[in-house]
């Protein structure tokens, strides 16, 4: 019990003060009073205390939507991590899948019962087929996946920008995005009466609980683990480490090119220039944060999703600069990167 408490819970509560201390001076160098930005904060992120303009309904549906995402791009980053492989890449994979649900979604002649599917599965293979490249070069030619990754999301984003404004464009207007997605295509929402939020969570939910006990449960995972934590070691024992390293890109590929075509099929309805690919990068923190855990990158995708949501409530009602959010995301990865070197070094 001691142990755990040292090694689990310990560094959890020193966490959460230093988030605390930090939110804290963040709000103060703003100009804002504490009490009432923690309260505005508090609000934003979970609707209480209620609001005269701004309830539980408003708050939950930015909370989810941010959820939905973060949860994926977590994942895809978390299960690239499990192999040793750090995917920068998820940005990218997450608008190449966006934009290949959209154009499948605007597809006339295909069967109803599978248009949905078939516009999610095109976003997830895209985002797999994106991440290929960076995956061949990392096993084949030892080329580092950081610098690989971090250079197919500039060609993802100038690509996509190209095709939404040259190939793609909806042509019954002038801006750069593409038409609107069959009705057929759409996710329905969880409830239409109350929250906004798409049956793209549920999907990111069974995905989280899935890929753990893939990881965990199976020799799969065992594998792929195990090439993460040392290859050299793993290569010894008999596991195909080449071939784990890359179906772990592979699926983390998919993971955010899920995300994108989620975000098509259930909240946007097209892609457009500009489409939200921050949410790739805000990935990396939660699985950071989560330990690279499935089960736990739900906890951290909710706690980044109300920081997210509580903050741009500071920024609507104060005035308060919305990078806040942002800035306690820094710190927080900077303390887990912390935590996990001086484990290394304890352990070594």
């Amino acid at each position: 019990m001691g142990a755990m408490l040292r090694t689990r819970v310990a560094p959890a509560l020193l966490g959460a003060l230093m988030v605390l201390a930090v939110l804290s001076a963040l709000v103060l160098a703003a100009g804002k009073p504490l009490g009432e930005s923690f309260q505005i904060i508090l609000q934003g992120a979970t609707g209480y205390p209620r609001g005269e303009a701004f309830g539980p309904l408003d708050a939950w549906d930015a909370v989810l939507h941010d959820l939905t995402l973060l949860v994926l791009t977590g994942l895809a980053v978390a299960v690239a991590l499990q192999a040793g492989l750090f995917n920068i890449g998820a940005a990218g994979q997450l608008l190449v899948g966006a934009l290949a649900a959209a154009w499948v979604g605007t597809q006339t002649g295909i069967p109803t019962p599978v248009h949905l599917p078939l516009a999610l599965a095109a976003g997830a293979l895209a985002g797999a087929l994106w991440a290929f490249p960076p995956a061949w070069l990392k096993v084949r030619r030892g080329a580092h996946e950081v610098i690989s990754t971090i250079m197919f999301n500039y060609i993802a984003l100038y690509l996509t920008h190209w095709l939404v404004t040259e190939r793609l464009k909806d042509p019954s207007g002038d801006a750069p995005q593409t038409a609107p997605i069959a009705e057929v295509a759409r996710l329905p929402m969880l409830h239409e009466a109350f929250l906004q939020a798409s049956w793209g969570l549920a999907i990111a939910v069974l995905v989280a609980l899935g890929l753990w006990l893939a990881l965990y449960r199976t020799v799969w995972g065992y594998e792929t683990r195990a090439t993460g934590a040392n290859r050299d070691a793993a290569d010894a024992a008999g596991a195909p480490t080449a071939r784990r390293m890359t179906e772990a890109m592979l699926l983390s590929g998919a993971l955010a090119g899920l995300a994108g075509a989620i975000e098509v099929c259930g909240v946007q309805y097209r892609f457009f220039e500009g489409f939200p690919a921050e949410y790739g990068f805000d990935g990396i923190a939660v699985a950071l944060l989560a330990g690279n855990h499935p089960a736990l990158t739900l906890v951290s995708a909710y706690l980044m999703s109300a920081l997210r949501s509580g903050a741009y409530h500071l920024h609507a009602e104060t005035g308060a600069p919305k990078e806040i959010a942002v800035v306690v995301q820094a710190v927080l990865i900077l303390y887990v990167a912390a935590v996990y070197l001086r484990k290394r070094r304890i352990e070594g």
